[in-house]
């Protein structure tokens, strides 16, 4: 039996939950996608992270600088451009990975073009999926 090796997009607001509220979102997304997975951030995500980390709140600022580390050592980095959700999309759907967030605008974005995505189902504290 052949083993799929799913790529994953995360967007700011799904790396931010793991620091912000300490949810183990890699795991869940593993548990959701039931493969192991390749973690990617698209570099306007990256940028995002390094203005948060200056120019955010306290606690975003921290949460963005330990996001940004985290990300560095555990994830790809996708060449992408645009805006951050732009991003997303678009390596989304270049390389056919499912996508995490937490926005429900890029959420929306993403059904409507078939992305497969997993997203914060907010009154369980959970991640859901738009797939099976």
């Amino acid at each position: 039996m052949k083993m799929k090796i799913e790529c994953v997009v995360f967007d700011t607001s799904a790396l931010l939950l793991m620091f912000t509220r300490g949810l183990r979102i890699i795991d869940q997304v593993i548990e959701l996608v039931n493969s192991p997975i390749i973690p990617v951030v698209p570099y306007p995500i990256l940028n995002e992270l390094m203005k948060l980390s200056k120019l955010g709140r306290p606690g975003i600022a921290r949460a963005s600088g330990n996001a940004l580390n985290y990300i560095i050592s555990n994830f790809s980095i996708a060449s992408a451009t645009g805006s951050p959700d732009d991003s997303v999309v678009a390596v989304s759907r270049e390389y056919g990975c499912i996508a995490v967030t937490c926005d429900m605008k890029l959420l929306k974005r993403l059904r409507q073009m078939d992305v497969r995505a997993i997203y914060l189902r907010a009154s369980a504290d959970r991640l859901e999926s738009n797939f099976e």
